[in-house]
């Protein structure tokens, strides 16, 4: 669903830099356990509180969204939350999201990374209400077996262009 908007910054970045386009910083919510036990139970519950937040904190069942311009992804949105339901919507978070083992992680990532191709990663691991031990062991765990995995994905010529 995010492609298009992956493909318009590539674009952009092509026509205002000459290229070579650099990996986009994708935003990301974790939650990295030792077992898959609970460990979906845990993701829908923290992610969940998250997404219901942010849809009464921005209001994102109103109609405003539909008038204003520039908008109009969030109205799209919107309409597909009236259809699928809460629920839905934390389903479809939760599958663009990273959860599980580090192991589930990476094939996570690497469904990701067969659509989007290289990305850099923004991560966030406390939200919705996780406990901070929760958070900070997923943090630990994650930096000790994900990263050093995703560190060797790094392309070389991502890297150049970065320099």
């Amino acid at each position: 669903m995010r492609m298009p908007a992956i493909q318009k910054h590539r674009d952009l970045t092509r026509q205002m830099h000459g290229g070579p386009e650099l990996a986009p910083l994708l935003a990301d919510f974790c939650v990295c356990t030792p077992t898959m036990d609970g460990a979906e139970d845990m993701a829908r519950q923290y992610m969940g509180k998250f997404v219901e937040s942010n849809f009464y904190h921005y209001e994102l069942l109103g109609e405003h969204f539909a008038q204003v311009k520039g908008y109009d992804s969030y109205a799209q949105k919107i309409a597909l939350a009236k259809e699928i339901g809460m629920d839905g919507i934390v389903s479809a978070f939760m599958s663009a999201a990273v959860w599980g083992t580090p192991d589930h992680i990476l094939r996570m990532f690497e469904e990701r990374r067969a659509v989007v191709g290289d990305f850099e990663l923004a991560t966030s691991f406390r939200f919705g209400g996780t406990p901070y031990d929760l958070a900070e062991d997923g943090l630990k765990l994650y930096a000790k077996e994900v990263l050093p995995v995703l560190h060797s994905w790094k392309n070389t010529d991502t890297l150049q262009a970065a320099e």
